[in-house]
C-alpha cells in the first residue's frame, strides 16, 4: 500500500464520490479510480459499492477506513516530530479528558499550550471515562486524562491527581456540619450516575459494597450534561467531584458535601498506549498536564492532591 493510495481512499470515503475526490484532489477521475482499483488488487477484497449517489464503503472498507486514518496522522506527527526538539516541540497532539475535569483544567490547558508551544496543535476531546479509554485503547488519541486507568491493558499509566468525591445537589448542606456527609446517610438521597460499566458508577457501587450500604441510585444518565440537568433542576443529586458543579457552587444554586466514613476517593492518570511512538510535543504536553494539574490543586481549583 502506498500513502497516496491510502490518502486517495480516505477522501472518496469522506466524500462519498470518486468524482468529487477527483476535483478536490486535482486528479483525474481516471486516474483516482485506477489507483483505488490497484488497491484493492493489492488487498484482494472490494473496498466500494456503487450506489445511484456515489459509492458506499463494504466492510473490509470500513476496515481500511480506521486504518488508514490512523497510519495517515502518525506519518504526519513523525514528520512533525523530526523537524521539532525539546525547546520548540511540533505537531498535532489529541488528548482526551475524563469529561469531570474539562470545567477546570480545559481552559487553562488550551491557553498556556498556546502561549508555551505555538508550533503544537492540541485537540482536546471530552468523554466519560469508559469512552475516554476506549479512544485511549483504540489509538483515536496519543494521550488520556482518565480515573481508575490501573486495570487497563496494554498502556503505560502514570498516576498524577488523587480526588474525593463529593455528594452534590440542591438543599442538602443546609443541615449538614462542616460540609461532610456520612457515608451511611447517602442512602437518604435521590441519585443520578451514569450506567454500567462506567468507572464512576462501578466505583461507588463498590463502596457501598464493602460498606453495607445501598444507594438509591435512581436514575441513569450517560452524559455530563444529562447529569448535570438533573442535579440542576433539584430532582437528584450525584456523586461526583466537587469542582464539575463549582460554578453553580460559587452561585450558591447547589450544595457539596465531602462524603466521609469511608470516604470515596479516586486516582486520575495520565494514559497512552505501550507500542505508539511518544513524540516531543506529547512529551511536552504531559509534562505541562503535570504542572498545572499541580497549580489547579494548590489554588484549590481542584479538590484533590496532586501525585507527580
Amino acid at each position: 500500500m502506498k500513502l497516496n493510495q491510502l490518502k486517495y481512499f480516505l477522501k472518496i470515503a469522506e466524500l462519498g464520490s470518486v468524482s468529487a475526490a477527483s476535483r478536490q484532489l486535482y486528479i483525474a477521475q481516471p486516474a483516482l479510480s485506477h489507483q483505488v482499483a490497484a488497491l484493492e488488487k493489492e488487498l484482494e477484497v472490494k473496498l466500494f459499492i456503487r450506489t445511484v449517489k456515489g459509492v458506499q464503503l463494504t466492510p473490509a472498507g470500513e476496515k481500511l477506513f480506521h486504518h488508514a486514518g490512523l497510519i495517515l496522522r502518525q506519518v504526519e506527527s513523525a514528520r512533525a516530530d523530526v523537524n521539532s526538539h525539546e525547546f520548540s516541540p511540533r505537531g498535532e497532539v489529541c488528548l482526551v479528558i475524563d469529561a469531570s475535569k474539562a470545567y477546570s483544567l480545559l481552559p487553562l490547558l488550551v491557553t498556556e499550550t498556546e502561549k508555551r508551544f505555538p508550533e503544537v496543535q492540541l485537540n482536546v476531546f471530552d468523554a466519560m471515562s469508559l469512552v475516554a479509554a476506549q479512544q485511549v485503547a483504540d489509538g483515536k488519541v496519543d494521550l488520556g486524562l482518565i480515573p481508575n486507568a490501573a486495570d487497563l491493558s496494554g498502556v503505560e499509566v502514570l498516576p498524577v491527581y488523587r480526588e474525593s468525591l463529593c455528594l452534590v445537589g440542591k438543599n442538602i448542606g443546609s443541615v449538614m456540619e462542616n460540609e461532610t456527609i456520612l457515608f451511611e446517610e447517602l442512602a437518604d438521597y435521590p441519585l443520578v450516575a451514569p450506567s454500567r460499566p462506567h468507572n464512576i458508577r462501578l466505583h461507588i457501587e463498590q463502596a457501598a459494597l464493602e460498606a453495607r450500604r445501598p444507594l438509591d441510585i435512581r436514575y441513569e444518565q450517560n452524559t455530563g450534561l444529562g447529569i448535570r440537568c438533573l442535579v440542576n433542576s433539584g430532582i437528584a443529586n450525584a456523586i461526583i467531584p466537587r469542582d464539575v458543579m463549582e460554578m453553580e457552587l460559587q452561585r450558591g444554586e447547589l450544595s457539596a458535601l465531602k462524603i466521609i466514613q469511608p470516604s470515596i476517593e479516586r486516582i486520575h492518570s495520565l494514559v497512552r498506549l505501550k507500542d505508539r511512538p511518544r513524540t516531543t510535543a506529547c512529551r511536552a504536553l504531559e509534562a505541562l498536564l503535570i504542572e498545572l494539574i499541580g497549580q489547579l490543586c494548590e489554588q484549590n481549583m481542584l479538590d484533590g492532591e496532586a501525585l507527580s
